[in-house]
């Protein structure tokens, strides 16, 4: 019984996520005639796979730059200065995180419609990314801050001046920077649902995600092996890519000690530029959060109706229609972000005990998830699920588990595994070693020290960790166009906005889903009573 968590755990990871790999790296080398090399001959063989692959890179690169600006300076700005309204602005730099890249598009797209100007462009597209994942460089931003010791700061200031100090903070959380930026860089260049929506909207111009996944829509067109299996190939690249940039963002982020309570850094005041440093922090999440929510309102409120006016009545109407016609939608995104929540609990705490002791390597190893552009990790789903062996001996056990909320479920969670697994080792890593050590010596059974020591020391990290697995959970969109069930999801009714109308109904549906996704932290606030702080 000791081990069974674990082994459930590894259970899930092997269904889940190493059988998905393994088939489709099988199915690349071995034919009906044997042993092949044949389709990696193809990997960027064409020159619209190498200028796909230019364009991802430059994308990346620059959306990288954008968060850095946005999501660095609001971190900076809230945890540094004497900004005013800093304590209440600074945990509103992760907000973007909960409104879905795709929303985020769509509010810009019809902004562009009233303003004049395109939404097509390499720079519109660059934007729109950068904002989208800037939360992930001002949280890790934040968090460097946090780990600072202000005495060495004030030390450095009295006995060198500001600019040594100032280079000093910087060496010092630099490594946290450049984690975050290459964690929003590994996110950018996996992207599929903003570029596929500027493409529809006249962007002519491709990235390389959107190649992989036009492939794996013209996959059954193939007549050789070779073809076939191109989108999986096709998707090396990116992994390599993606592969990369985790590799460099876990070794700078392990470069930050959190383990000891250390006075704040002081406040730097900003004399005259007070109020203007506001600036960017309202800009940041006027794009992020403003402009979405005021298209989506607009929406829901009729804007796009000629014949009808705006207004309170048609909320309500739009409303009770995006009940009626796609509230199922609704229910099943909300109880698969949920259930996505749990599982990840689940299957991350025993991970994270063995990662925080025994075996670290597991820590690293949980990483692979993010590793995989979620369509790759899409397509191994299904072809080990939906795979003629597999799906006939579930049919007859337990029915059509390929195409239900399920498997959706379990792909979500193995997709936003690592999260949880890097949380509770962090949060374990963190404990003194005597807890567990008196734990041991108690009189209590092995569930019971679990569930009275271990568990309420853990909850904290792991109530976080549910949350952004929520979060998360609600807004995937590329794993949802893989999967059949995903066509049940709100993020895959708006993506179809885009072609076949509904603005009305589907900013009301937006909105709703919004609200859902803002539940989870005001719950903490009514429950404890206290007022939010900055994410980490």
């Amino acid at each position: 019984m000791r081990h069974l968590p674990l082994s459930l755990a590894a259970t899930f990871c092997v269904l889940f996520l190493g059988a998905p790999l393994l088939v489709m790296a099988w199915s690349t080398v071995f034919s009906e005639d044997g042993f092949t090399l044949q389709a990696y001959g193809q990997l960027l063989a064409e020159p619209i796979d190498r200028l796909q692959m230019r364009n991802t890179l430059a994308l990346g690169a620059t959306s990288t730059v954008i968060a850095l600006l946005l999501g660095g300076g609001h971190a900076f700005l809230t945890h540094r200065t004497d900004m005013p309204g800093a304590a209440w602005l600074a945990p509103l730099g992760a907000a973007p995180l909960a409104i879905p890249p795709i929303v985020v598009a769509m509010g810009f797209s019809d902004l562009g419609k009233t303003w004049g100007f395109s939404v097509s462009g390499f720079m519109i597209c660059a934007l729109l990314l950068g904002i989208s994942y800037a939360p992930l460089v001002a949280v890790m931003t934040a968090r460097g801050l946090r780990s600072v010791d202000g005495r060495a700061y004030e030390a450095v200031l009295l006995t060198r001046g500001r600019a040594p100090a100032e280079r000093m903070l910087l060496r010092m959380v630099r490594p946290e920077i450049a984690a975050g930026c290459l964690f929003a860089l590994v996110f950018v260049v996996s992207e599929h649902g903003v570029p596929e929506f500027l493409t529809v909207k006249g962007k002519t111009w491709h990235t390389y995600a959107e190649g992989v996944f036009a492939r794996w829509t013209r996959r059954a067109t193939g007549v050789s092996h070779a073809d076939l299996v191109s989108p999986i190939v096709a998707a090396v690249p990116l992994l390599l890519i993606i592969a990369v940039a985790l590799f460099f963002a876990l070794r700078l982020r392990a470069h930050t000690d959190l383990r000891s309570v250390r006075p704040p850094l002081p406040r730097r005041s900003l004399g005259r530029l007070r109020i203007p440093a506001l600036l960017l922090p309202l800009v940041y999440l006027g794009a992020g959060i403003g402009v979405p929510l005021v298209v989506l309102s607009r929406w829901a409120a009729g804007s796009t109706q000629v014949d009808t006016p705006m207004g309170f009545a048609q909320v309500r109407h739009n409303v009770q229609a995006a009940f009626s016609q796609a509230g199922t939608d609704l229910t099943t995104t909300i109880v698969v972000a949920a259930a996505t929540a749990v599982l990840v609990l689940l299957i991350a705490m025993p991970i994270a005990f063995r990662a925080a002791g025994r075996w670290p390597v597991l820590q690293h190893l949980s990483v692979v998830p993010i590793a995989v552009p979620a369509i790759l990790l899409g397509m191994g789903l299904v072809k080990v699920w939906n795979s003629p062996l597999v799906a006939d001996w579930l049919y007859s056990w337990s029915g059509d588990f390929y195409g239900t909320a399920g498997l959706l479920t379990c792909g979500y969670a193995a997709r936003f595994l690592p999260f949880g697994v890097l949380a509770l080792t962090q949060s374990l890593q963190r404990q003194a070693a005597s807890v567990g050590e008196a734990a041991q010596l108690s009189a209590r059974t092995p569930l019971a020290r679990f569930l009275r020591i271990r568990l309420p020391l853990l909850m904290p990290a792991g109530w976080s960790a549910m949350c952004l697995v929520f979060v998360l959970g609600l807004r995937e969109l590329d794993l949802a166009v893989v999967l059949p069930a995903g066509n049940e999801t709100v993020v895959r009714r708006l993506s179809n906005v885009v072609h076949f109308g509904g603005e009305d109904m589907g900013g009301a549906l937006a909105l709703m889903l919004l609200g859902v996704a803002v539940l989870v932290p005001l719950i903490v606030v009514l429950v404890t009573g206290r007022r939010l702080t900055s994410l980490s």
